[in-house]
């Protein structure tokens, strides 16, 4: 039951304050289904981007893999990859991610990946 409807059947007179505040909750349902309904992305929630990319054509050597997510990331999530193979990052020789791109390594050469970044 609305609020103005409760109110009206009480006997109260609304305020001001009331009939604002139904006007904006009624406003905030309408954006939060209209967002909803029109397709919330993964990466959306989490400020992160999805992104696809295969290492290197020898094993261990580090590539680069460019980003969007517009600050230096602090991890990354594989959803996929195409065979075996350790995705990794030197930790003593590697390249310090920076707010475009990532430096990885992996283990086995030319594995195909699909991975979140955030």
């Amino acid at each position: 039951m609305q609020i103005r409807e409760r109110i009206r059947l009480s006997g109260t007179s609304e305020t001001e304050f009331e009939k604002h505040l139904e006007e904006e909750l009624a406003s905030y349902t309408f954006d939060l289904s209209r967002l909803l309904n029109s397709g919330l992305k993964f990466a959306d929630n989490f400020n992160a981007q999805i992104v696809s990319f295969t290492s290197d054509g020898t094993a261990n050597t580090e590539f680069s893999v460019a980003h969007t997510i517009k600050r230096v990331p602090t991890g990354i999530i594989i959803f996929h990859q195409d065979k075996a193979g350790s995705l990794y990052q030197g930790p003593v020789t590697g390249t310090a991610w920076t707010v475009s791109t990532l430096y990885l390594k992996c283990s086995v050469s030319s594995v195909t990946f699909k991975a979140m970044v955030f």
